[in-house]
């Protein structure tokens, strides 16, 4: 198979062009769209990727309709840049849809874009998202709401619920405070202390894990504690996150990542991308649900290519009664638009518990919380395909008599016979 990339995008041609294609494959450049309409065997290219930067849109319309009747057989990819406003955008977004053509979202790196590519061309993931562990990440509409307790907690209590390993990535670069939370003064395992690594794209799945702090209790439970430099967080680019990521995902079986309410930075942007499963952690009050969401969420997703419904709603601060201040969690569901797939209640005691380092204690403990945080994890659970632990065999009551009446010296008892019915 032939493949044609219609682009000036330097860095992309030498990505591809220095690729070992499978045997009997070929990737062809060309740098303007009348050199490849020009091309003598198009029939031939049995793919092809067209950058968006060469038309306007009713030029964009006219080529593509050209490209499938010179090349019928040929499956075609767009490529969309950051060239358009968000209303523009949407343009070329339904045309591709109404003519069934994938396309590549805007504002997506060099990386991204070949592993999408990948996946669509050869039917598998590339570079992106290399080893396939499910990604959670969770984000807050707005700052000190939960959103820690809730993503930690969800990680703490599912590593409990399955033998898998479970990585919790802090990408929080600004104000992170889990290491206090933990009872912490200083933790080693920082992400601004791998950012070296990171930076020349050199960190190792072994290497991770074995930096990662180890969570008391939980074996399979691994913390990479957020930035604590908060004067270089603008440092970090979106390929360093990409590559943390992809690590990460090779590293553990699977990632909770909670990343910052502001939506200005690499990790924040990155995460949500990169994410299978997305959650927007706000509360019942009417400036965190409908003003924060609309701002952060409804305003910036069309403009990283996301759709704000491919967010699930978690609740926090959430009354018993299912109100607060008169708004009902329905209420807050329809106006958000997006799935609410779990409520954390309001505890008085959280604030003066986390306060002396003792979350951990907390969520291993018989805090109703914990109850809150069990209903979330079944549901991700079965959502990312996570198998639970497998139960044991015999009750635990059964496994406790049995080794009183062994170390007494009493025989076990042997298995009736079922009497016969003739």
């Amino acid at each position: 198979m032939h493949i044609a990339f219609l682009t000036r995008d330097e860095a992309l041609c030498e990505v591809w062009l220095s690729w070992e294609a499978p045997d009997g494959d070929r990737v062809v450049l060309f740098r303007q769209p009348e050199s490849f309409m020009e091309s003598a065997n198009l029939s031939d290219f049995g793919h092809i990727v067209i950058s968006d930067r060469f038309f306007d849109y009713a030029a964009f319309c006219e080529y593509v309709e050209q490209v499938k009747e010179a090349a019928p057989g040929a499956e075609l990819t767009v490529m969309l840049s950051d060239r358009h406003d968000t209303a523009e955008n949407g343009r070329w977004i339904k045309y591709c849809l109404m003519g069934g053509i994938p396309y590549i979202p805007p504002h997506r790196t060099i990386e991204t874009i070949t592993g999408l590519l990948m996946q669509r061309i050869y039917g598998e993931s590339g570079t992106a998202a290399a080893g396939g562990s499910p990604c959670i990440t969770f984000v807050g509409s707005t700052p000190n709401i939960g959103t820690t307790f809730v993503s930690f907690g969800t990680a703490v209590r599912l590593s409990a619920s399955t033998r898998r390993s479970v990585g919790y990535l802090c990408l929080n670069l600004k104000s992170s405070k889990l290491h206090r939370y933990l009872g912490l003064e200083k933790p080693e395992a920082s992400l601004d202390h791998l950012r070296a690594e990171i930076r020349s794209q050199s960190l190792r799945p072994d290497r991770l894990h074995l930096y990662c702090e180890p969570v008391k209790g939980r074996p399979n439970l691994r913390i990479l504690f957020g930035n604590q430099l908060r004067e270089q967080a603008e440092f970090f680019t979106a390929e360093d996150i990409e590559h943390l990521l992809r690590t990460a995902r090779r590293t553990f079986d699977v990632c909770i990542v909670e990343v910052n309410a502001y939506w200005d930075n690499a990790a924040t942007i990155c995460a949500l991308l990169q994410a299978d499963t997305r959650i927007l952690v706000t509360t019942p009050e009417l400036a965190h649900f409908q003003e924060d969401t609309d701002r952060w969420l409804r305003g910036l997703c069309p403009v990283i290519g996301l759709a704000a419904e491919s967010f699930d709603l978690i609740l926090t601060q959430a009354e018993g009664s299912g109100s607060s201040g008169g708004i009902r969690h329905q209420d807050v569901r329809k106006e958000t638009g997006l799935s609410l797939i779990g409520k954390v209640g309001k505890y008085s005691d959280l604030s003066e518990t986390v306060n002396q380092g003792k979350l951990l204690e907390l969520l291993t403990g018989k805090h109703p919380l914990n109850r809150d945080l069990d209903d979330i994890v079944r549901l991700l659970t079965a959502v990312c395909g996570i198998e639970p632990a497998a139960p044991d065999k015999e009750p635990a009551v059964k496994r406790i008599f049995g080794r009183l009446t062994g170390a007494l010296g009493i025989p076990a008892a042997k298995p009736r016979k079922a009497r016969g019915s003739g």
